[in-house]
């Protein structure tokens, strides 16, 4: 027919349309004449905005508008919004399931490109429906492939008769959920083990997998009359062209233990079983993931990144045109990606997405770049990846290339919606900047030039590794601010001379040793106490020697030196990275401290251990690791007082509450549950005074408990060998202890105190509450009450812990003497007072006048007067907590509450940092520079003291 026949909003969008009017014309003069007069006014229904659309599909896919020319029929599914269906598997010859799956994948094509070119981003449904597309091919393939090898061959069994699984992984964009429009799809196959088929032509299981994968590559790689449905790479598969086309499982997990190499940890990243035994492919993948994630912080994967980066670099060659490979292009936003999840992926899980766009969303949440380099990366990468497409569905070609001719740039700018071609250009050349310049940026692989001081670090340690140890470079050891140049270098020259130096380093580790001592040389001579650093450093670098982890992590990470830097200016965090370098993963991890996420964490690592002993050093590890962590945040600022001590109060809590469990499931393996008599089993309750109850942990601080449980005297335990309740209960008691204290090779965990339990250490290890309750209304004494002030449950039975708390709550609301209560907190205050001789000019943080303990019993005095009249008061546990509780009620001034609020984070911050550096809690006048701040923070607390309740100095 004409063209001009063809209905008046097509000739119109057809007007419109900026390139080819006359082929498109052409094709629609053929599409038309075959649908009824019915299809075609359903059509001209869908008004103008239909026929635009379709115009600017025909304008910017020939391939598409040539395969609407063939299947006319095509043009109603896009009208009607309907789907095409993939014929089902049966017995059909091997050309028409070819012709069928051919005749699907394209129909799906037009439809994905319809879509795709809506108004509006639809980049993520788009891959998504790609991907889904080639998967659905891959299964309809091997469902076909593997019922014609069963009707020859039978089914491929193990040697105890077991079906042997298959599956295909996919890898790269396909792996990622992110396929473009005309991409290979990149394929490894495996096979579950050894054997053979059970049919009537009986073949290895070697050979039917092979048989299959061919079978694989022919279904979908194929050219024939209907074209093909996805070229397929099978490159990246163990040893490459060279290795078999099918692996089984055991030769899989062998070649990557034995030959992985850095960049197919890369390739790995985006692995996913796509077809065949999914679940098969998950328990693979899952074998693989050490491979591919380290435990730690993998600074070794920049080895690998340096491949992969001079590969980039060579096919960059001439690549200007290039979005994908080309600067700027797809492959560095990917590869910023993989190098942050190799690197940060075993110690962040977030981090392990296969998928480009949720990996840096993963990256923003761990904030791993700056929130600007994640928006701009996200927009490029959308921007290019919808680029690519356009460029692809011009003719269904695996293309990345840049136009070459105005007429193809045209067509670009209108497939993308830009009014013309020199305004795309100058969105992609911005873009493409930005994003090179973020590349560059994180990856940092090219040496910066080294200033005058790093060149005198470099000659000072070339000068320790070959010159004598009595020709110390006295000018150097000057420049670089060494206060005492003779001890620097002896300590310098031993360590280049140690035997661990000499034996422990493979020729790559001396590498980065030589790279990295002059980076700490230099470093250290920027810091105040360039000697003590000095020596910090080398004891740390001695102890992670036989670690190329960790030598690669602080050699080829300049900032994550800078912050071991910070960290090593306190002593005790240097002893004990020093005794514990696995904690270096820990300190320097990017991940903020989570106590929510500490439950999971520590299940995982106790999953690894044995028996108790192992379950014993892994809580322990586990412990002093976020002890660490929280030490490095608190000493750097970036975690304040009241932030640290809550959460080592929930840290001690979490250890307490796990090491009770395994006392617990001890004792009832050995004598069975205690009982009441009704049948039920009696309950046990950890309750916590001190810093502890008072959620003030400090990081020297004991745990003072008290054991309670509700039983009958006269009940028993139910086991083979029962033995009477109060036994039981305090063998427990004993048991938790032993878990807790007892010294093992990662450590111990606390000191435990028990001495505020009834009668103090002359009384029962463990009590009912019921002997609790009568001891507290009439034996206590009042200091007693002032401990309970600071009490809670912790672990146990929280039945038993609510009714204690309830007891707590009568006990502290009682109603007080105001006098005796002043003279009975007065009187003990003095006591404590008169036991410590303080010198002059010294101030000790808890128990000089004015200081912690003056504070601490304050808030016990006010609590124990005023809870009777405001229960409220009871509510609280913690001295913080009862300064601003006690200042709210109206108890206290707001003046009062000012300063005795201030005074205690005062003390608290300088005793924890003071802990930190090996000191104790004795300040001395000439060692610190705010003296006369801490001076003031006592005399205030003193005058309000002396106001509340007189001097106890006199």
């Amino acid at each position: 027919m004409p063209a001009s026949d063809l209905p008046a909003e097509i000739l119109q969008a057809i007007s419109q349309s900026p390139m080819e009017a006359g082929a498109i014309a052409a094709s629609f003069a053929a599409i038309w004449p075959a649908l009824s007069g019915e299809e075609q006014a359903e059509i001209v229904r869908l008004g103008p905005s239909f026929a635009q659309h379709l115009v600017q599909i025909a304008c910017v896919s020939t391939f598409a508008r040539h395969l609407l020319q063939r299947h006319p029929d095509w043009l109603l599914h896009l009208a009607r919004r309907e789907g095409h269906a993939l014929m089902p598997v049966g017995a059909v010859p091997v050309d028409a399931f070819l012709a069928g799956l051919r005749e699907y994948r394209n129909a799906r094509m037009v439809e994905i490109i319809w879509q795709d070119r809506q108004p509006g981003e639809h980049y993520p449904e788009t891959v998504a429906a790609l991907s889904a597309l080639a998967e659905t091919c891959l299964q309809h393939a091997y469902d076909y492939g593997v019922q014609t090898l069963r009707q020859r061959h039978g089914i491929p069994r193990n040697q105890n008769g077991l079906e042997v699984p298959f599956t295909i992984l996919g890898m790269g964009k396909l792996g990622g959920r992110e396929l473009n429009l005309s991409s290979d799809i990149d394929l490894i196959f495996c096979y579950g083990e050894g054997g053979e088929t059970d049919g009537p032509g009986t073949i290895d299981n070697s050979e039917y997998f092979l048989r299959l994968g061919r079978w694989l590559i022919q279904a979908l790689d194929q050219r024939t009359a209907d074209g093909f449905c996805f070229r397929v790479d099978m490159r990246l598969r163990p040893f490459g062209d060279a290795g078999p086309l099918c692996i089984s499982a055991a030769a899989m997990e062998q070649y990557y233990q034995v030959h992985g190499r850095g960049w197919e940890r890369y390739a790995f990243i985006k692995a996913r079983p796509v077809a065949g035994d999914i679940a098969f492919g998950q328990s693979l993948l899952d074998t693989l993931q050490p491979f591919v994630y380290r435990r730690y912080l993998d600074y070794t994967a920049l080895t690998g990144l340096r491949e992969v980066k001079a590969l980039m670099d060579a096919e960059q060659a001439g690549s200007g045109n290039d979005i994908k490979k080309g600067r700027g292009g797809i492959r560095e936003i990917e590869f910023v990606c993989q190098s942050l999840q190799i690197i940060h992926g075993g110690r962040q899980p977030a981090l392990r997405s296969t998928n480009t766009l949720d990996t840096l969303a993963a990256i923003a949440h761990a904030e791993l770049l700056p929130a600007d380099d994640i928006g701009r990366l996200r927009h490029a990468y959308l921007f290019l990846r919808n680029v690519e497409h356009c460029l692809q569905m011009a003719d269904d070609q695996q293309t990345q290339q840049l136009p070459k001719s105005e007429t193809e740039w045209q067509r670009l700018a209108c497939a993308m919606g830009f009014m013309d071609a020199a305004a795309l250009r100058a969105a992609l050349d911005e873009l493409r900047l930005q994003t090179h310049t973020i590349f560059q940026r994180t990856l940092a692989l090219k040496p910066t030039p080294h200033s005058p001081a790093e060149d005198n670090a470099n000659r000072l340690w070339q000068l320790a590794q070959t010159g004598a140890m009595e020709a110390a470079p006295g000018d150097l050891l000057q420049v670089l601010h060494f206060a005492a140049p003779e001890t620097a270098w002896t300590r310098l020259w031993r360590f280049a001379h140690s035997r661990d130096v000499a034996s422990r380093l493979s020729t790559e580790g001396r590498q980065r040793l030589n790279r990295l001592l002059p980076l700490i040389l230099d470093l250290s001579s920027t810091q105040p106490d360039t000697d003590a650093l000095l020596q910090r450093f080398l004891t740390l670098i001695e102890a992670i020697l036989g670690r190329a982890n960790y030598l690669a992590l602080l050699a080829e990470n300049p900032p994550y030196l800078v912050r071991i830097a910070r960290l090593l200016q306190s002593p005790w965090l240097a002893q004990e990275l020093a005794r514990f370098p696995i904690l270096l993963d820990d300190v320097l991890s990017d991940t903020p401290v989570s106590p929510e996420h500490w439950p999971q964490t520590l299940a995982a690592q106790l999953q690894l251990a044995a028996d108790m002993e192992e379950r014993m050093d892994a809580l322990r590890r586990f412990k002093n690791a976020e002890a660490l962590r929280l030490a490095a945040a608190f000493w750097t600022k970036q975690m304040p007082v009241e932030t640290l001590l809550p959460q080592l109060s929930e840290l001690a809590r979490l250890t307490l509450q796990t090491a009770l469990g395994w006392a617990e499931a001890e004792m009832q393996r050995r004598h069975g549950k205690v009982r009441t008599g009704n049948g039920q089993v009696a309950l046990f309750t950890v309750i916590a005074f001190g810093k502890l109850g008072g959620q003030e942990m400090g990081f020297a601080s004991d745990l003072d408990l008290v054991y309670l449980y509700d039983a009958p005297l006269d009940a028993e335990s139910d086991g083979p060998a029962p033995i009477p309740a109060p036994t039981w209960f305090a063998r427990l008691g004993q048991r938790l202890i032993h878990i807790l204290s007892t010294l093992t090779r990662a450590g111990l965990l606390y000191q435990i105190d028990m001495r505020l339990r009834p009668s103090g250490q002359s009384g029962p290890l463990v009590t009912t509450l019921d002997a609790f309750g009568r001891y507290q209304r009439e034996s206590a004494w009042t200091w007693e009450h002032q401990a309970l002030t600071r009490a809670r449950w912790v672990a146990g039975d929280a039945e038993l812990g609510a009714r204690f708390a309830a007891l707590r709550t009568e006990i502290l609301s009682r109603p007080r003497d105001p006098g005796q209560l002043r003279e009975d907190i007065r009187s003990m205050r003095q006591r404590i007072y008169q036991s410590k001789s303080i010198a002059r000019d010294t101030f000790h943080l808890k128990l000089s006048p004015g200081g912690l303990t003056d504070i601490e019993f304050l808030v016990q005095f006010a609590m124990l007067g005023a809870c009777s009249q405001q229960p409220v008061l009871c509510q609280g546990t913690g001295t913080a907590a009862g300064i601003a509780a006690l200042t709210r009620a109206g108890t206290w001034s707001t003046e009062q509450g000012v300063v005795l609020g201030q005074a205690w984070h005062l003390y608290r911050e300088m005793e924890n940092r003071r802990w930190l550096g090996l000191q104790d809690p004795i300040v001395r006048a000439a060692e610190i520079p705010d003296w006369d701040t801490l001076q003031a923070a006592a005399h205030g607390v003193r005058k309000i003291w002396q106001e509340l309740i007189g001097s106890y100095t006199d």
